[in-house]
């Protein structure tokens, strides 16, 4: 911020589900997106700038206005989205070899290096977006897949939990977590990630 980037979003890291008062809360870990950290679908990202990245493919919702809680809930999260596209996270950790801690996560940005976004922007209201079958590639070798229901049951439900917790801005992008496992990613490898509805986005490593 400092040297001028300016914010353009968050991504949602783990999803910790913890019983306070006999109701289970949902307390999301959290990083912020910069605009020096946010790129577009085909992107060539340099190896040189990372330590030792992985991939995940997620949904990113793009807020169309604020949202913020106490008792936000999907209705409100939906309402508020302008719609949701694919996406990748590049998740990278200056925290080696040690396990990192929890706080270890919070003062690297929840290991946030870039986020990947998709142009194919769909409006959420009317789609399940739990039955969403989402495939990951590496250089043509399926890696993972899964469905939107892998997180949390479904994707809006990690926004409401970060929205529930800190206050989100029209504008922004939000990246609801991995849908289907981190991968190593390094100097030549070509990404690819199928979503239903919401078509594929690519990632070149160089």
């Amino acid at each position: 911020m400092a040297a001028g980037h300016r914010p353009r979003g968050k991504k949602i890291g783990a999803v910790e589900r913890r019983w306070r008062s006999h109701a289970q809360a949902l307390e999301p870990g959290w990083g912020h997106i910069l605009d020096s950290t946010l790129l577009v679908d085909g992107t060539a990202l340099p190896a040189s700038h990372l330590i030792q990245p992985r991939v995940e493919a997620e949904f990113a919702f793009l807020l169309a206005r604020d949202l913020a809680g106490p008792g936000v809930t999907a209705a409100h999260a939906l309402a508020s989205t302008a719609g949701v596209c694919a996406a990748f996270e590049v998740i990278d950790s200056r925290f080696r070899p040690k396990a990192p801690t929890k706080e270890d996560a919070t003062a690297d940005n929840a290991f946030h290096a870039y986020a990947v976004v998709g142009a194919q922007l769909v409006a959420p209201l009317d789609l399940d977006l739990a039955a969403f079958a989402v495939r990951l590639e590496i250089n043509g070798e399926a890696k993972g897949t899964g469905s939107g229901a892998n997180i949390l049951g479904n994707p809006v439900h990690a926004l409401v939990a970060l929205a529930n917790v800190v206050p989100l801005h029209g504008g922004e992008i939000i990246l609801t977590g991995s849908v289907a496992g981190a991968f190593p990613i390094g100097p030549g490898d070509q990404v690819r990630a199928e979503f239903d509805r919401l078509g594929a986005i690519t990632l070149k490593v160089e």
